[in-house]
């Protein structure tokens, strides 16, 4: 413990460091334009993004992600179904307001209520990390509005977080965000330690994907958004799994370290009837870094006749 602590000084007081240097001879930054669209829903500005046409699939990303996240397989999906990607509060081009609930239930019924403003009555949901576990919520509480769900190296929404090791993390973590984030070379520093160990061969890591990822959680508001998100969640009752009607496909990354293709099993455990499949060669980003391999799942999955 007192090496960790002395480890997570060095490393807060690198970046310190770095950030200040980085402070001070820094070109004034611009946030990224976003790309879709910004709508009122549920008491946040919601932007999202509406492409194709056809059965509605919408697309939830894991946490610290955005739109950006579907980038790869956007294109393909909307060739045969209406596609809404979307940023949750917190994150990406959406609203970070203090008054906003950031729990997973009051995520999982604003998409509800977005669902209803675009005159959607059932989607595919496709959630991804944290994403996954809020579309869980919404298949639980919400049957009738769900055709199919796909959950992509998900949080299991039934497992309890751990309160102790949250409250241990959340501090420094936070300090050593929001010191990075008063610079945008380090929180780019930040990104090219993190994307790696998300991914099966960290290679596709590229400056690219690091900006894509970072750009939008320079967004002013996002730590104090992401503070409240962190509390709110931790206060939440475990979902009710058992209850899922859909027919749900469970995908895992053979080389996932955050969401072991173990945990994903017990995930497709408790769903009735879910499918689990695991794709090689792809860690927790796997939508990104395997997106032919996603896709040819995904679609194969989408195109069954779905059985009474």
């Amino acid at each position: 413990m007192k090496r960790k602590a002395i480890v997570l000084g060095g490393t807060l007081a690198a970046v310190g460091a770095g950030g200040w240097v980085a402070w001070k001879r820094r070109a004034p930054w611009q946030a990224p334009l976003p790309e879709g669209i910004i709508r009122d829903v549920a008491g946040a500005k919601v932007h999202y993004i509406d492409e194709g046409s056809g059965p509605a699939v919408i697309l939830i990303h894991g946490f610290a992600g955005s739109t950006f996240s579907w980038r790869l397989v956007i294109p393909d999906l909307a060739r045969t179904h209406r596609v809404i990607a979307i940023d949750l509060p917190g994150f990406g081009f959406s609203d970070r307001g203090a008054d906003i609930d950031y729990s997973h239930t009051g995520q999982a019924e604003r998409i509800v209520a977005l669902m209803d403003l675009l005159g959607i009555q059932r989607a595919t949901l496709i959630g991804h990390s944290m994403g996954g576990a809020i579309a869980q919520r919404i298949a639980s509480r919400h049957p009738d509005r769900v055709e199919r769900l796909i959950l992509v190296a998900a949080v299991n929404a039934v497992e309890p977080p751990d309160q102790a090791r949250r409250g241990r993390a959340a501090g420094p973590m936070f300090a050593l965000v929001g010191v990075a984030q008063r610079s945008p070379r380090a929180m780019y520093a930040v990104g090219r330690r993190a994307l790696p160990r998300m991914v099966h061969d960290a290679e596709y890591a590229t400056e690219e994907v690091v900006r894509g990822y970072i750009d939008p959680l320079l967004i002013p508001g996002t730590v104090a958004a992401v503070r409240r998100m962190t509390t709110a969640t931790g206060e939440e009752a475990p979902a009710e799994l058992s209850g899922i009607s859909a027919p749900t496909l469970v995908l895992s990354g053979a080389s996932d370290r955050l969401i072991t293709p173990e945990k994903a099993l017990g995930l497709a455990d408790a769903i009735p009837g879910a499918r689990y499949l695991v794709i090689p060669e792809a860690g927790h980003l796997l939508a990104e870094e395997r997106p032919d391999a996603f896709l040819e799942e995904v679609l194969a999955f989408l195109h069954e006749p779905v059985t009474a």
